[in-house]
């Protein structure tokens, strides 16, 4: 086993600069957070937002069609009643924005082409026989098996210039990670969202009181975190193996001492396919998981602030909503008076689902989509 002095040291000062990121901003937090939808629905709650009265059922497309159409900030100040519809059903992809899947689909999608056109320039390689995935293990080293481009070898600049290459892999993939773990934790915060539709639950908050809730340990429920985690960790098991750090030691013939200590750095086929088969696969799973049905009636707010804020207008005097098990649902509506518009808002108080046709306080002229 070797170690790098250089490298050590840059991965101690790194580790002291996060730590004192991380304690300087532990003590100078004095503001509540707004992290999780909770978190800013109980602040609209506690102090309802005067922008967006009258626009319960406001969504985020609405505002997405709003931004495009015009002033926001004048078609939220000037709401119209609209029919409530539930002729759709909401799927789980429609909390993410097609920007954001194709920012998150694409570069893994990339990457696997990329891995692949490596993978096969690898198999085709005459210096590779006569079966590579069974003569090369994993994280195996073979003198045929090592990157030929021209990266220096020799001494410090040798090993850390072949440690960056054999790592750089990794930095990709936790991006990549990052941005895919980013999809279900949205998929699923308008899964929880919609549950509020359907069922009376307390708000999920960074700092909880009353009868709140703390976020998920993984930022997602165990029967996803886990799985992620999970995953994560053997593709990073797997890169490791795919590509890695070689040190050869060179000697006289039929002598003893060291002639030279070189760097390589060397690739195993048969984990680079693995990779390749399980990062296809979980793809193919976000995709689809993002066909799963939503719960409720309630339009889609996804990280929408706009929307969000428009769902809290609680009646005046639920005035502990936000502390309490809240529901989605219409309140203050007349019965049998179908003249009368009705508001729908998360409160502590009885609610009653929306009805199909009957208008309710805004999202946009054209109706709820």
């Amino acid at each position: 086993m070797e170690f790098s002095v250089h490298i050590l040291v840059a991965v101690i000062i790194c580790n002291l600069i996060k730590s004192a990121a991380m304690f300087w901003t532990l003590l100078r937090q004095r503001e509540n957070t707004l992290v999780t939808f909770g978190d800013a629905l109980a602040s609209w709650l506690e102090s309802p937002d005067t922008n967006t009265t009258h626009r319960c059922l406001m969504s985020k497309k609405d505002i997405l069609h709003s931004s495009q159409k015009g002033s926001l900030a004048e078609k939220v100040n000037t709401p119209t009643p609209v029919p409530f519809s539930r002729s759709q059903t909401h799927r789980w992809h429609e909390a993410i924005s097609p920007n954001r899947w194709a920012a998150s689909m694409i570069p893994p999608i990339i990457a696997i082409i990329v891995a692949g056109l490596l993978l096969h320039l690898a198999l085709t390689d005459d210096y590779i026989a006569p079966n590579p995935l069974v003569s090369l293990g994993f994280g195996s080293l073979s003198p045929a098996a090592v990157i030929k481009i021209n990266l220096p070898q020799e001494g410090t600049a040798g090993l850390t210039s072949c440690v960056l290459l054999a790592n750089l892999p990794q930095l990709i993939l936790s991006f990549l990670y990052l941005m895919y773990n980013g999809l279900y934790t949205g998929m699923h915060m308008a899964h929880e969202y919609g549950g509020y539709a359907a069922h009376r639950k307390p708000l999920r908050v960074t700092t909880p009181s009353g009868a709140q809730r703390s976020t998920y340990w993984l930022q997602l429920p165990y029967a996803y975190g886990v799985p992620l985690l999970l995953a994560s960790a053997v593709l990073h098991w797997l890169v490791s193996q795919s590509i890695f750090l070689a040190r050869v030691t060179v000697w006289f013939k039929d002598a003893q001492t060291e002639k030279s200590t070189a760097s390589a750095v060397g690739y195993s086929p048969a984990p680079i396919l693995c990779t390749i088969l399980l990062a296809t696969c979980m793809l193919i799973v976000a995709a689809g998981m993002g066909f799963r049905k939503l719960p409720g009636s309630i339009p889609i707010a996804g990280s929408c602030s706009v929307a969000l804020a428009a769902a809290a207008h609680r009646p005046e005097s639920d005035v502990d909503a936000a502390v309490l098990p809240v529901k989605w649902g219409v309140v203050r509506e007349s019965e049998g008076a179908d003249d009368v518009v009705g508001h729908c808002c998360f409160t502590s108080e009885e609610v009653t689902e929306p009805q199909e046709g009957r208008l309710y306080a805004g999202g946009t002229k054209d109706g709820i989509s």
